[in-house]
């Protein structure tokens, strides 16, 4: 099921990312503890500095991509979350990186392809 942010959102969540409609359907069969797994995953490959991936990504995909995964992050570290806002950081932090998926490693590449669209 893919996000099509040219819709309406119904709100944007105390994490700032957009909820949509559809999101509420694709939160019922989500895996909470593998998706969390995996965006602590990418947080922690990208934004650690010992993997120096962060310096390596061109300035449009660290403007694109790495400003929601700081949010997801940010989110991610409070621990207290709901499920539809989980999935709507997922969804945004993967629609970020669709454009740049090129670029990226192949481990990177590998678990943005876990996250639902």
């Amino acid at each position: 099921m893919g996000i099509d942010v040219g819709r309406e959102h119904l709100r944007v969540n105390r994490f700032g990312f957009a909820e949509y409609e559809d999101m509420v359907e694709l939160s019922r069969g989500v895996d909470v503890s593998e998706l969390t797994g995996v965006l602590n995953s990418i947080v922690e490959l990208v934004l650690s500095e010992e993997s120096g991936l962060l310096d390596s990504l061109t300035d449009a995909a660290q403007a694109d991509f790495v400003v929601p995964l700081g949010m997801c992050a940010k989110m991610l570290s409070s621990g207290e979350y709901s499920v539809i806002e989980l999935v709507a950081a997922a969804c945004t932090v993967s629609y970020c990186a669709a454009s740049h998926m090129s670029e990226f490693p192949d481990e990177l590449s590998r678990m943005l392809s876990q996250l639902p669209r």
